[in-house]
């Protein structure tokens, strides 16, 4: 395998993939032999192998040049070319002749593009000894001259991994496959898998040089390894950039299936075999988890410890954040979730967005995370077609609860009469690109699920049972619930209404955070206020807190943050005044040190707005 920098056409690094080579050859251009076919006359001789013309009388001959090109001069024997027609006249002596040709013919060069692919195993992890070839899948075939590098031409693999390109005859070629999925125009994409620990370079696989002939040649075909030796990893780890890309394509398979004119921007994959589960520098390959950021992908590598290409369902979770961020919205604010945690509700909907999504994209229902010593852990295993999590952690602030109505609402199967809905993907995209994108509240499960409902008003009853068996309100007028129908608190009897309403000039309302269900994104961590803004002008909010309390005040657009304030000492009125415009607002009210630390306490404040 090659790597090929982004700033760099080549830059040659570590491991090729080969093909066999077909030979040395000209790189088009120059004089070769030619057969003749006639009669050399009497007491004449010819030899078409050497093309060697023997003493004899006026002879005509027929010149087909053995490498298929075209003919541009014959000489020798003292003759001339007349199209294919070689005329000399009495040859006194031996002689040869000579043609010249040029290389405006062409061949095809096709062949199968494949790698290693590792299944993962309930109970054990990676499973190398049922690893297979699988297509690499819409990924970028270059042809380039062996004597320059210059490229040649380009195409894609179909969905068999197939591909054909036109070269040069009687060329010295390259094939070069990049872990790239590039499509321009309508739809479109750009999709790179790079080394984070190597100035992001790109990753590829070349074969050697080889003679594109005379003739079409259907059978170079590439295979990338995955380095596995039967007990460890023991040469390069070709295969793993091509896994990565084969589940960025399921991905995107299952958007292209209900949008086709999809465009996406440009998404950089970083992986390497240095990427470890220890936070730091990027470049080092410290990224912590993997995970998605500003049009980035970072992806665990670190053998032994914790490598994600072949974990279908982390990499498609990932894409799946990468979709909310381009094309739809996601007020997320990360951090760290596990299994049965009550969350902030805008973590529990787009992590749960992504856990389905994965089930979706794979169409695999049981959610796999390897790792370990030769990766033979299996974690974070989850089968979203179940509905049946932890009644004490199930509700709307659960990613459980919304992986598992996500996912029952595309999927077509029944579980015990709890999931009789069957949408497909269509209406869960659509809500998506469209009214949760522009919803005025958070991005939450009581905001898509309000917008699912009014869209698909005769799966309504299916829809709701599938809300009532995860303890989340069915009776929601709106994104908000501003009918405050919701009564499942999850056991923090202070964290309902998930919106209060504060009107303008009114009295102060009260709010209680606290620490309880963990730090920073969790339950009860941060509090949310409604606000109707009258006209656009000046306003003043203000926060008072406890008397050990330190308030921070932070208001919001369509989920987009526009004003913060956080610069007093503890005890003291938080104050942010800015200019706001006429609409909805959310205004976010959190205590410091709830959100940072692990803190048990209980921190209220009182909220206004002038």
């Amino acid at each position: 395998m090659t790597v090929i920098s982004t700033t760099k056409l080549i830059c040659l690094l570590f491991f090729l993939a080969f093909l066999s080579a077909c030979g040395g050859g000209d790189d088009g251009g120059g004089t070769t032999d030619v057969v003749i076919s006639a009669s050399a006359g009497e007491g004449g001789s010819i030899d078409p192998a050497s093309a060697t013309v023997s003493q004899g009388s006026q002879t005509n001959f027929t010149v087909t040049p053995d490498n298929g090109f075209s003919i541009d001069s014959v000489t020798g024997c003292g003759g001339s070319l007349l199209g294919d027609i070689y005329t000399t006249g009495a040859v006194t002596a031996n002689c040869t002749v000579t043609a010249s040709f040029n290389s405006t013919s062409t061949q095809v060069v096709s062949g199968l593009i494949t790698f290693a692919h590792v299944p993962t195993s309930i109970s054990a992890g990676l499973n190398y000894a049922a690893q297979m070839a699988k297509p690499a899948r819409g990924v970028l075939v270059e042809t380039i001259k062996a004597s320059d590098s210059s490229l040649v031409g380009s195409t894609t693999t179909d969905a068999t991994g197939a591909y054909s390109i036109t070269v040069p005859g009687n060329t010295n070629i390259i094939i070069r496959v990049k872990a790239q999925m590039l499509e321009t125009g309508s739809p479109s994409w750009d999709f790179q898998v790079v080394d984070n620990t190597n100035s992001k370079a790109l990753y590829a696989m070349e074969s050697v040089p080889f003679n594109s002939g005379v003739v079409d040649i259907s059978d170079k075909n590439l295979h990338a390894p995955s380095g596995w030796g039967g007990s460890s990893y023991t040469s390069a780890r070709v295969a793993a950039p091509f896994a990565i890309l084969n589940t960025l394509y399921q991905a995107l398979d299952m958007v292209k299936s209900v949008d086709a004119t999809i465009i996406l921007p440009q998404l950089l994959t970083n992986w390497s075999i240095n990427n470890v589960a220890v936070k730091g520098d990027l470049s080092l390959g410290q990224i912590g988890t993997s995970y998605y950021s500003a049009g980035e992908l970072y992806i665990l590598g670190h053998a032994d410890n914790d490598t994600d290409e072949y974990d279908s369902h982390v990499v498609a979770h990932e894409w799946g954040h990468y979709f909310e961020a381009v094309l739809s919205r996601s007020d997320s604010l990360g951090g760290p979730h596990g299994a049965g945690d009550k969350l902030d509700p805008r973590i529990a909907f787009g992590e749960g967005f992504g856990n389905a999504f994965a089930g979706m994209a794979t169409g695999d229902a049981n959610y796999i995370d390897t790792f370990g010593g030769g990766q033979t852990v299996t974690g974070i295993l989850m089968n979203l077609e179940d509905n049946d999590y932890d009644t004490a952690s199930i509700g709307w602030y659960s990613e459980e609860s919304v992986q598992s109505i996500l996912y029952d609402l595309y999927d077509s199967s029944d579980e015990g009469g709890i999931d009789t809905v069957s949408l497909g993907f269509a209406p869960i995209y659509n809500v998506l690109l469209n009214e949760q994108k522009n919803a005025d509240s958070f991005t939450t499960i009581h905001s898509f699920m309000s917008f699912l409902k009014a869209n698909n008003v005769s799966s309504i009853a299916a829809i709701n049972t599938l809300l009532s068996y995860e303890n989340i309100t069915t009776t929601a007028l709106d994104e908000w619930d501003s009918s405050q129908t919701e009564t499942n608190n999850g056991g923090e009897v202070k964290s309902l209404p998930l919106y209060t309403l504060l009107t303008v000039g009114s009295s102060a309302v009260s709010l209680c955070t606290n620490g309880r269900n963990g730090d920073y994104n969790k339950l009860m961590n941060r509090r949310f206020l409604r606000v109707n803004i009258p006209s656009s002008g000046l306003y003043t909010i203000t926060a008072v807190p406890d008397v050990d309390g330190d308030a921070v005040i932070r208001v919001f657009k369509k989920g987009e943050l526009k004003a913060s304030m956080d610069n007093v000492l503890r005890g003291e009125t938080e104050t942010l005044t800015t200019i706001l415009f006429s609409g909805w607002y959310v205004i976010e009210i959190f205590d410091y040190d709830v959100v940072s630390t692990p803190y048990s306490g209980e921190e209220c404040m009182d909220v206004a707005i002038n």
